[in-house]
């Protein structure tokens, strides 16, 4: 009877600690253009930022702007909830691309000379 109530706490908990790492390797492939100490730097960022939230985990990050979530079952209902936050304008999102006003924009067709003072 201990044995079989082992095996059941042992496979609840190796599953339960996959599904709270299920999130990270997408995120990591989805900056496949940044160097990786940018990519580390942005990851640990979003990550401090989604944690701000309860329970909430790094989901997603897209062009200039990343989304934190968190998904719980209890008493058989099942809730997801989610934030997006936006990126800084100047954060690379792309290949020769950076966020300006929330939006994924090509370095060479932003604005270099000022037009005022």
């Amino acid at each position: 009877m201990q044995l079989a109530l082992f095996m059941v706490i042992l496979t609840f908990t190796h599953l339960s600690s996959d599904a709270q790492s299920e999130y990270i390797p997408d995120v990591y492939d989805q900056l496949n253009y940044l160097p990786h100490d940018c990519k580390e730097n942005l990851i640990t960022q979003a990550e401090q930022k989604c944690m701000q939230s309860f329970n909430h985990k790094l989901i997603e990050i897209k062009e200039c702007e990343f989304k934190c979530g968190s998904e719980e079952e209890s008493t058989g209902v099942r809730i997801k909830s989610s934030q997006t936050f936006y990126l800084e304008d100047g954060t690379p999102c792309g290949h020769s691309r950076v966020c300006i006003n929330r939006q994924c924009v090509d370095t060479c067709g932003m604005r270099f000379v000022k037009t005022s003072g």
